[in-house]
């Protein structure tokens, strides 16, 4: 299966990219497709492992090894090089409910545990699986089921990111009649407002979101559950629930000014920002010529970088409580490589700025603000672990201007405030759950569930979630 000699004629190829200089002046995509030639060659380089570690979906060091989806990704990569893309589509499919999602945002945790990349670079199963999902579309492959046979259950899902969409299409494809509550003006959750628009456009959410209405999934919004309907009114209508909202209670800044005007959790700046950019609007949060230092290192401060870069901020800075990773991995295969690396976001930074915007193992030790209380600068200080615990460095604290202050510094759980509206008990931030089970009719999936964590995550969780209401009826 595969070109059995596919990996050793051709060589890993990462798409081609817009030039800094030219992409941060729009929030676009900026990737450029191969063209088909090229993807069938890099399709070509999957070894047909005997045991494929890449669809594994299994725990290595209490870490996601492979894809959480078991998705038969060498079944569809020798697909891709014989040219037959529908029936590699039709592979992807079955495992995949929403590959324009993961094909965009991923990590790509397959490619991590690739054979391939022991030895050399890991096939570009990622590429491959975006390629599958927009020639679907594009071709006429996706259409929707209209012919459900239903069951007369009826179950509501409680937001609609993506393990809310998970689950309910599992549900919906099972006979079981789903409305998907939102909270806020637009649907997809995470997706549409947790991650900007050159990372995951959204008329690919919208796109998804339109389907599942033709398959009958019926989608409200603006309708915050304990509020503007109750959670009594909600039990009466539907046979089961499924609250799939997310991590609500952002982990806090604290430290002396912390209350300062002109500091922003990154979940608001990006959400406030892909509004304004979808309704034409200024930006709320206009940091053209202003001085931002953003706290955090993962993939939200590296998303917050990107449109710092694109709303022309005078400078950026990132600070990152971890050391430096190594240059080079210090994990064996098949853990996710423990090496530094460089989004796209930083990296556009360090283009526009002339400098590695990133100091580790450093954070805020005091807002500074002026008489009107806004923010003006900070005072950072320079840290370590010892024991698990954060020890500050003496006589390391530098100050920076700073205009706004993003913080990133990823999220709790629930908030105490959504659990008192949605009559449920929580634990540190987590609802207190026996499996996927609240009670016996109510049920809690994704980051609400886990905490926060992938979105291909999510979405298994959103499946695993409908599958055990689903069991329940059989």
């Amino acid at each position: 299966m595969g070109k059995p000699t596919g990996f050793m004629e051709f060589k890993r190829l990462n798409k081609d990219e817009i030039k800094v200089e030219e992409r941060i002046k729009n929030f676009n995509d900026f990737h450029i497709s191969f063209d088909l030639n090229i993807q069938r060659q890099q399709a070509s380089r999957c070894m047909n492992c005997g045991v494929p570690f890449c669809q594994s979906a299994m725990k290595v060091n209490n870490r996601n090894v492979g894809c959480p989806l078991s998705n038969l990704i060498p079944e569809w990569n020798h697909l891709i090089y014989l040219g037959l893309y529908e029936e590699a589509y039709k592979r992807l499919e079955m495992t995949a409910p929403f590959p324009e999602f993961t094909g965009n945002v991923c990590p790509a945790l397959c490619e991590a545990c690739c054979s391939c990349s022991i030895h050399d670079d890991a096939v570009g199963i990622k590429a491959n699986e975006l390629f599958l999902i927009e020639e679907a579309y594009k071709n006429g492959w996706i259409k929707p089921n209209k012919n459900i046979k239903r069951n007369g259950k009826r179950v509501a899902v409680i937001g609609s990111g993506p393990s809310g969409l998970s689950c309910a299409k599992k549900l919906n494809d099972n006979g079981f009649s789903v409305t998907v509550y939102e909270k806020s003006d637009r649907f997809g959750g995470l997706l549409m407002y947790g991650i900007p628009n050159m990372k995951l456009e959204k008329h690919i959410i919208e796109r998804r979101i339109n389907l599942l209405k033709e398959e009958g999934i019926v989608f409200i919004k603006n309708t915050k559950i304990g509020k503007d309907l109750s959670m009594s009114k909600l039990q009466s209508s539907f046979d089961d629930i499924v609250f799939a909202c997310g991590t609500s209670a952002p982990r806090p800044l604290v430290c002396k000014g912390c209350d300062a005007d002109g500091i922003l959790y990154a979940v608001d700046f990006l959400k406030e920002t892909t509004k304004d950019l979808l309704e034409e609007k200024d930006f709320k949060y206009n940091l053209k010529d202003k001085n931002v230092i953003i706290v955090g290192g993962g993939d939200t401060a590296n998303d917050c970088c990107g449109t710092a870069a694109r709303e022309q901020a005078k400078s950026v800075i990132e600070l990152e409580i971890t050391k430096e990773p190594p240059q080079n991995n210090t994990l064996p295969w098949p853990n996710y490589p423990n090496k530094k690396k460089t989004d796209y976001g930083v990296y556009e930074c360090n283009t526009v700025y002339g400098k590695d915007i990133r100091k580790y193992e450093t954070t805020i030790d005091e807002v500074i603000k002026d008489e009107h209380n806004h923010i003006v600068g900070v005072k950072s200080k320079k840290v370590k672990f010892e024991n698990g615990k954060i020890v500050d460095i003496p006589d390391t604290k530098e100050y920076f201007d700073c205009d706004y202050l993003i913080i990133a510094m990823g999220f709790l759980g629930t908030s105490d405030r959504d659990a008192k509206e949605y009559n449920m008990i929580t634990n540190r931030n987590r609802i207190l759950l026996h499996d996927f089970n609240y009670e016996d009719n109510i049920y809690v999936c994704g980051d609400m569930k886990n905490g926060q964590s992938l979105v291909v995550v999510a979405i298994k969780d959103g499946m695993d979630c409908a599958n055990k209401i689903i069991e329940k009826y059989r």
